[in-house]
């Protein structure tokens, strides 16, 4: 330091002149500090940054401009074409562009209400935005606020230490006696053991106890369930928490005055409902075959009105709509809400595992088959028994053999029904089962209080052992 005249500066500059690693030099710095010799201060600078979605964004184009393109392309497109050409940001895109007032929803087809020019520079404003963003930049306050409340960007804190001297260093310098912990026998021959101080040692200290993270016993079994559908050929998919109760209900064929839509005793998220014109072609066929089979006046606005998901399966009525080509095998694994009391075997917040899979030819006995595989898979024996759920005809639930010899109710599985098939405009088999993860882990693990996979006691996660 007195040699390159740092006086006073923050970490990196330091780092940069004394050519020196940061987390050394800092812990350099406090030792100073300690000494008197030096001041030493933070400061916490925000800046922006994109998360993987707004750089995903940034690269291929915000949903609105992709939606813009595509209408300057076709003049015209239909809703249901939309998630198989823009993919899950299909109802993202359609959205903010009405928002902004680029295109309009008629008879269930979107187009363009300006021209393509013009609607693709309104759109491109936020691109400008997460470019500045990109750059550690803040944009004008109204666009930033738009892209945090997207989830295309973040802030974040940077923090940086800042060093000023408070000593003179050459009187430093006269002081100092370098401090060593080992005699070598370099020092012995050349007589500069005598210029040192030997740092004394307790010989009656405890070693530190050094530990390896590991990841908590729940979201190792999580992985492991995880691991075994994409061994299978399963792809993975994801849904929102706040749903429609078009999906979460409506479309696996739960009538709107049934008393199984009590079943999961909901959670409804307050506000107004969901605008369903987007939907179009969809909920005039969920009306239409709601009020054929129920025989009762099916109401779009209940099914607008959002809900906590009680079911994963939402995600699945989602990907069913997309008509993915056979073969289909798709799975999903994400919490879900229920208005119970925490208790020893209840949580209002758990995960579920939703699985779909089919193509023409699909059958029952094959759906039974997979299932199987699966628990084959994770050591587990299981067996089948009818059942009745609202949206499978054949239906059943699913036992399996625990390693303590017991049989547990786990899951629930069949066909779709032709009515939720029709509704989603799919014309081959599907097979669909879901299962709550915590039920299986507690059991299989052993454990009497499912709270306990929520511990946060960091010495039982260390101690724990699943078992295999």
């Amino acid at each position: 330091m007195k040699e390159r005249g740092f006086t006073s500066g923050s970490l990196s500059q330091a780092s940069s002149l004394l050519g020196l690693d940061r987390s050394r030099l800092a812990s350099t710095f406090m030792l100073l500090k300690e000494k008197g010799i030096l001041e030493v201060s933070e400061s916490v600078t925000k800046r922006p940054r994109l998360t993987e979605r707004g750089k995903e964004a940034l690269a291929r184009g915000l949903p609105e401009e992709m939606l813009v393109e595509l209408l300057g392309e076709k003049g015209e497109v239909g809703l249901a074409e939309l998630p198989a050409i823009l993919g899950r940001e299909a109802s993202v895109a359609v959205g903010q562009a009405r928002r902004k007032g680029l295109v309009a929803v008629e008879g269930g087809r979107v187009k363009l209400l300006i021209p393509k020019e013009e609607a693709m520079r309104r759109a491109s404003v936020l691109r400008k935005a997460l470019e500045e963003c990109s750059e550690g930049k803040f944009p004008a306050k109204e666009l930033y606020e738009e892209a945090k409340s997207r989830g295309l960007v973040e802030e974040t804190e940077e923090r940086e230490l800042l060093v000023r001297v408070t000593r003179d260093l050459e009187e430093v310098m006269r002081e100092a006696r370098v401090e060593v912990s080992r005699l070598t026998s370099a020092m012995l021959r050349s007589g500069s053991w005598r210029q040192y101080v030997f740092r004394s040692y307790d010989v009656t200290a405890e070693p530190p106890l050094v530990l390896p993270a590991r990841a908590h016993f729940l979201a190792e079994f999580i992985e492991q369930l995880r691991d075994v559908f994409k061994e299978m050929g399963f792809r993975e998919v994801r849904g929102s928490v706040v749903e429609l109760e078009l999906f979460n209900f409506d479309l696996l064929f739960q009538a709107q005055d049934h008393p199984a839509r009590e079943i999961h005793d909901s959670l409804w998220v307050k506000g107004e409902p969901a605008d369903l014109s987007e939907y179009g072609e969809l909920v005039e066929r969920v009306a239409e075959i709601h009020e054929r089979s129920w025989k009762y006046k099916w109401d779009p606005k209940v099914a607008a009105r959002l809900v906590l998901r009680s079911q994963t399966t939402a995600v699945s009525a989602r990907m069913l709509i997309t008509r993915p080509k056979p073969p289909m095998r798709i799975f999903t694994i994400g919490r879900v809400y229920r208005r119970d009391a925490v208790d020893a075997t209840h949580l209002p917040e758990f995960h579920q595992l939703d699985g779909i899979e089919g193509y023409p030819g699909y059958t029952f006995r094959e759906l039974l088959g997979t299932l199987k595989d699966v628990f084959e898979r994770l050591g587990l024996e299981v067996k089948f028994k009818p059942a009745y759920f609202p949206f499978t005809e054949p239906s059943v639930e699913g036992y399996v053999k625990l390693p303590s010899g017991r049989w547990l109710e786990l899951f629930g599985a069949g066909l779709f029904r032709p009515e939720v098939l029709e509704m989603a405009g799919v014309d081959y088999p599907v097979g669909a089962w879901g299962f709550g993860i915590e039920r299986l882990a507690a059991a299989t693990y052993g454990i009497a209080d499912i709270r306990v996979l929520y511990t946060s006691d960091v010495d039982f996660i260390r101690k724990f052992r699943a078992r295999r």
